[in-house]
């Protein structure tokens, strides 16, 4: 993990309220894993404290790509940085994917959940993406370069199947690991979906809000279960996740 003033190479929307940012670090970059994350500082002269936790998306040579929705003020002031700029990038943060490239798997997004996955794609070698979108799809063409098979649905049918994509998720067991990042109740049924086939594996990637992003303040605590004694914990996302097994987590609705 490093703390390191980052050069912004792009800052652009690729879909309404939805950015991507692509950062130059090479010491990042180089350690950089699928499911981690950057805790960015969004502006040195702003009254904004805290920084934002963004999942990496896609890592190139000494590149970092993030993709990003603005939900709030801190977001909305990260849209405005400039290529040339430096923003304050502490990564990369988190335990990530573990990946096995022997295994027929799957990845499941919904929403700004499936920036996360894009990188875990790559690197997979035998992987079909189920990706769910509101209205708006992004990065469709990525996902096809890396994957076998993409599905693709939308809330109101502008791209692909009309629906959530859990309605379209066929044949769950003939994948051996499945992985999931998005909506609470997205990743839920592909919990309970998976739960029933002993023959799949399911990895979760939690969103929780962060303050310190080191395990220090135990803001983005969540409920866990010990499979040693079955009974249940807590955890903290940043730094024990963002990446947990199914079985060990909680998901409310």
């Amino acid at each position: 993990m490093f703390n390191k003033k980052c050069k912004v190479i792009s800052n652009h929307e690729i879909a309404p309220s939805i950015f991507e940012m692509v950062i130059e670090n090479r010491d990042i970059a180089i350690e950089a894993e699928p499911g981690q994350f950057l805790h960015i500082k969004v502006n040195s002269g702003s009254d904004i404290l805290l920084r934002r936790p963004i999942s990496i998306c896609e890592v190139n040579n000494d590149n970092i790509t993030i993709v990003y929705q603005i939900i709030g003020k801190g977001t909305t002031q990260l849209s405005l940085v400039r290529s040339l700029e430096f923003i304050d990038v502490i990564g990369p943060i988190g335990n990530g994917f573990p990946i096995d490239k022997e295994k027929k798997c799957a990845v499941i997004g919904g929403g700004i959940g499936i920036a996360p996955l894009l990188e875990l794609s790559k690197r997979l070698k035998n992987c079909d993406a189920y990706l769910g979108f509101k209205a708006d799809a992004y990065k469709i063409d990525d996902f096809e370069r890396y994957c076998d098979h993409v599905i693709v649905s939308t809330e109101d049918g502008s791209s692909g199947n009309k629906g959530y994509i859990t309605d379209f998720m066929k044949h769950i067991e003939k994948y051996e690991v499945v992985y999931t990042c998005g909506p609470k109740i997205m990743m839920k049924k592909v919990k309970e979906l998976c739960h029933v086939l002993p023959s799949v594996t399911c990895y979760i990637s939690m969103e929780e809000r962060m303050g310190c992003g080191i395990g220090a303040c135990l803001v983005c605590t969540c409920k866990t279960i010990n499979t040693d004694d079955s009974k249940w914990h807590y955890k903290k996302v940043c730094t024990d996740g963002p990446v947990f097994h199914a079985e060990e987590v909680e998901l409310s609705d």
